[in-house]
Protein backbone atom coordinates (compact mmCIF):
# COMPACT_ATOMS: atom_id res chain seq x y z
CA UNK A 1 0.00 0.00 0.00
CA UNK A 2 1.31 3.51 -0.93
CA UNK A 3 2.33 6.08 1.96
CA UNK A 4 0.19 8.85 0.94
CA UNK A 5 -3.99 7.42 0.10
CA UNK A 6 -6.72 9.31 -0.44
CA UNK A 7 -9.65 9.94 2.36
CA UNK A 8 -11.55 7.71 0.32
CA UNK A 9 -9.47 4.58 0.60
CA UNK A 10 -8.67 5.69 4.35
CA UNK A 11 -12.54 5.70 4.65
CA UNK A 12 -12.81 2.42 3.40
CA UNK A 13 -9.82 1.18 5.11
CA UNK A 14 -11.99 1.92 8.38
CA UNK A 15 -15.45 0.20 7.11
CA UNK A 16 -13.17 -3.16 6.21
CA UNK A 17 -11.06 -3.61 9.65
CA UNK A 18 -14.69 -2.51 11.57
CA UNK A 19 -16.16 -5.43 9.58
CA UNK A 20 -12.87 -7.76 10.36
CA UNK A 21 -13.21 -6.48 13.95
CA UNK A 22 -16.80 -7.09 14.60
CA UNK A 23 -17.42 -10.69 16.08
CA UNK A 24 -14.56 -9.53 19.00
CA UNK A 25 -15.68 -7.14 22.25
CA UNK A 26 -15.82 -3.80 22.02
CA UNK A 27 -12.08 -3.61 24.35
CA UNK A 28 -9.58 -5.42 23.55
CA UNK A 29 -6.31 -6.66 25.87
CA UNK A 30 -3.35 -7.04 24.09
CA UNK A 31 -3.15 -10.51 24.71
CA UNK A 32 -6.34 -10.29 21.91
CA UNK A 33 -5.03 -8.05 20.05
CA UNK A 34 -1.83 -10.14 19.53
CA UNK A 35 -3.41 -13.58 18.87
CA UNK A 36 -5.41 -11.24 16.02
CA UNK A 37 -2.80 -9.71 14.57
CA UNK A 38 0.58 -11.63 14.96
CA UNK A 39 2.38 -9.02 16.18
CA UNK A 40 3.70 -9.83 19.70
CA UNK A 41 2.56 -8.81 22.97
CA UNK A 42 5.66 -6.96 23.82
CA UNK A 43 5.63 -4.97 20.21
CA UNK A 44 1.64 -3.87 21.22
CA UNK A 45 2.54 -2.85 24.40
CA UNK A 46 5.18 -0.57 23.19
CA UNK A 47 3.19 0.80 20.31
CA UNK A 48 0.44 1.49 23.26
CA UNK A 49 3.23 3.27 25.88
CA UNK A 50 4.40 5.23 22.78
CA UNK A 51 0.90 6.34 21.85
CA UNK A 52 0.96 4.67 18.54
CA UNK A 53 -2.46 2.87 19.57
CA UNK A 54 -4.49 4.70 22.29
CA UNK A 55 -5.12 2.47 25.11
CA UNK A 56 -5.60 2.42 28.97
CA UNK A 57 -4.20 0.24 32.05
CA UNK A 58 -6.41 -1.39 34.02
CA UNK A 59 -4.57 -4.03 36.43
CA UNK A 60 -1.85 -3.24 34.96
CA UNK A 61 -2.68 -4.74 31.32
CA UNK A 62 -3.22 -2.56 28.55
CA UNK A 63 -6.93 -2.29 26.70
CA UNK A 64 -6.88 -0.86 23.86
CA UNK A 65 -10.68 0.26 22.60
CA UNK A 66 -12.05 -1.63 19.34
CA UNK A 67 -12.23 1.90 17.78
CA UNK A 68 -8.89 2.84 18.51
CA UNK A 69 -7.44 0.00 17.11
CA UNK A 70 -9.37 0.26 14.24
CA UNK A 71 -7.63 4.05 13.85
CA UNK A 72 -4.03 2.13 14.22
CA UNK A 73 -4.47 0.16 11.85
CA UNK A 74 -5.33 2.86 9.41
CA UNK A 75 -2.43 4.96 10.36
CA UNK A 76 0.74 5.57 8.20
CA UNK A 77 3.01 3.93 11.21
CA UNK A 78 1.00 0.81 10.85
CA UNK A 79 1.01 0.72 6.96
CA UNK A 80 4.48 1.66 6.76
CA UNK A 81 5.84 -1.25 9.34
CA UNK A 82 8.73 -2.87 7.77
CA UNK A 83 8.79 -6.52 8.81
CA UNK A 84 5.00 -7.30 8.63
CA UNK A 85 3.04 -10.46 9.80
CA UNK A 86 1.07 -12.95 8.16
CA UNK A 87 -1.86 -11.27 9.31
CA UNK A 88 -1.17 -7.51 8.35
CA UNK A 89 -0.14 -8.89 4.91
CA UNK A 90 -3.26 -10.95 4.32
CA UNK A 91 -5.48 -8.11 5.30
CA UNK A 92 -3.50 -5.76 3.21
CA UNK A 93 -4.04 -8.32 0.27
CA UNK A 94 -7.60 -9.26 0.61
CA UNK A 95 -9.04 -5.53 1.61
CA UNK A 96 -7.65 -4.90 -2.70
CA UNK A 97 -10.16 -7.49 -3.08
CA UNK A 98 -13.12 -6.57 -0.75
CA UNK A 99 -12.84 -2.93 -1.83
CA UNK A 100 -13.07 -3.95 -5.63
CA UNK A 101 -16.06 -6.09 -4.98
CA UNK A 102 -17.95 -3.42 -2.83
CA UNK A 103 -17.16 -1.19 -6.22
CA UNK A 104 -18.48 -3.64 -8.48
CA UNK A 105 -21.64 -4.34 -6.63
CA UNK A 106 -22.04 -0.34 -6.72
CA UNK A 107 -22.39 -0.59 -2.32
CA UNK A 108 -21.68 3.00 -1.12
CA UNK A 109 -18.59 2.46 1.71
CA UNK A 110 -18.39 5.25 3.14
CA UNK A 111 -19.98 4.62 6.75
Amino acid sequence: MKLEVSKITLEHLRRYYTELLSDYPDVLTTQIVSEITGYGKTSINNWCNKGYIKSFKKNNVNHIPKVYLTEFFCSLYFRTITRKSDWHIKTLKRFSRWQKQRMAKGEEING
